[in-house]
C-alpha cells in the first residue's frame, strides 16, 4: 500500500503546514496594541512571573537612569555661567579700574606738620627780657637760623675787635657803657599802643625810622623815653641786616628793676 503524499519537505526556514508550534503554547505571551497603550497577557505560571518581574526591573532600571540624567542636565543647565560649588577654590579678583580721565594738574600744599630746616630763617614769634649787662656787650640776632642761638654774650675786648659789618648784623645789642643802653641795628620807627602790626605795616614805618638807641635802667630815663614814645605796649619796627622785617613790642620796662621785657616777631 502506497502512503500518501504529504508534499514537498520543507526548506531551511520554513515552518511546515499544520498548527505553528508555539500556537496554544501554554507559556506563550500575547501582546495586544491599542489606543491605550501596549499591553500583554500571559499564562499565570512560575515562569512567567519571574519573566515579568525581570522585565519590570530591567524598565525600571532603565527608566531611573533616564530620571537622573535629565535631572542632572536640568541642574547644570540652571547654574548661571561663573557660579561655583561652595567647595571650589575661588580666586581674588581684582575690582574693576576706574575709567581713564585726564590728570588735573594742581599746586603742591605743604604739609602741616611740616617744619622748616634748621639751617634756614623761619618767621617765628619769641618772648625774652634784657637784663643790665655789667661786663661786656650782649648781643641778639633776631635773623639767626633757627639752628643758631638768638644771642651771646662776648667781652669788651671781642667787641672792638669784631668787624664793623658783623657789628652791625645784630639787631640788638645790650651794653653797660656808660649807663645800660639798648642800641638798635637799623634805625626804628614806634608805633603807638593798640596799633595793628602786620609785616606790610612794620616795613612801610621801618622806612621812616629816626631810634637808634634807648636807656632803660632807672627811673630817670622816662621822660626822655616817653619823649620818643618808648613806653608799655608801644611798639618799635625795623629791618634787620638780611632784610627781615622785626617788631619790637615792649611789653614792660619797669625801671629801677634794670628789664626791657620784649615780645618779638620775625617775619
Amino acid at each position: 500500500m502506497t502512503a500518501p503524499d504529504s508534499g514537498h519537505p520543507p526548506h531551511d526556514g520554513e515552518q511546515p503546514d499544520g498548527p505553528h508550534p508555539a500556537a496554544g503554547h501554554p507559556d506563550r505571551v500575547t501582546f495586544h496594541a491599542g489606543r491605550e497603550g501596549i499591553s500583554w497577557e500571559a499564562p499565570d505560571t512560575p515562569a512567567d512571573r519571574r519573566a515579568m518581574l525581570l522585565s519590570l526591573a530591567i524598565i525600571g532600571t532603565v527608566a531611573t537612569i533616564a530620571v537622573l540624567a535629565m535631572n542632572a542636565a536640568g541642574i547644570i543647565t540652571a547654574l548661571p555661567i561663573g557660579i561655583k560649588s561652595p567647595g571650589a577654590v575661588s580666586t581674588p579678583h581684582a575690582p574693576p579700574s576706574p575709567p581713564a580721565s585726564t590728570p588735573v594738574p594742581s599746586s603742591p600744599l605743604p604739609s602741616p606738620s611740616a617744619e622748616p630746616s634748621p639751617s634756614v630763617r623761619a618767621p617765628r614769634t619769641v618772648s625774652f627780657q634784657i637784663d643790665v649787662v655789667s661786663t661786656g656787650y650782649e648781643l641778639i640776632d633776631l635773623d639767626a637760623p633757627n639752628d643758631k642761638p638768638l644771642s651771646a654774650l662776648v667781652s669788651d675786648e671781642d667787641w672792638d675787635a669784631m668787624p664793623e659789618a658783623d657789628q652791625k648784623s645784630y639787631e640788638l645789642v645790650a651794653h653797660d657803657h656808660p649807663a645800660p643802653t639798648l642800641v638798635l641795628g637799623n634805625l626804628a620807627a614806634v608805633l603807638a599802643p593798640g596799633t595793628g602790626v602786620t609785616e606790610a605795616t612794620c616795613r612801610e614805618a621801618a622806612r621812616a625810622g629816626t631810634i637808634k638807641s634807648f636807656r632803660y635802667a632807672t627811673a630817670a630815663e622816662r621822660p626822655a623815653n616817653d619823649a620818643k614814645g618808648i613806653r608799655a605796649g608801644a611798639t618799635l619796627c625795623l629791618t634787620s641786616s638780611q632784610g627781615a622785617v622785626i617788631a619790637l613790642r615792649i611789653a614792660d620796662i619797669p625801671y629801677d628793676l634794670g628789664l626791657v621785657k620784649l615780645d618779638v616777631t620775625i617775619w
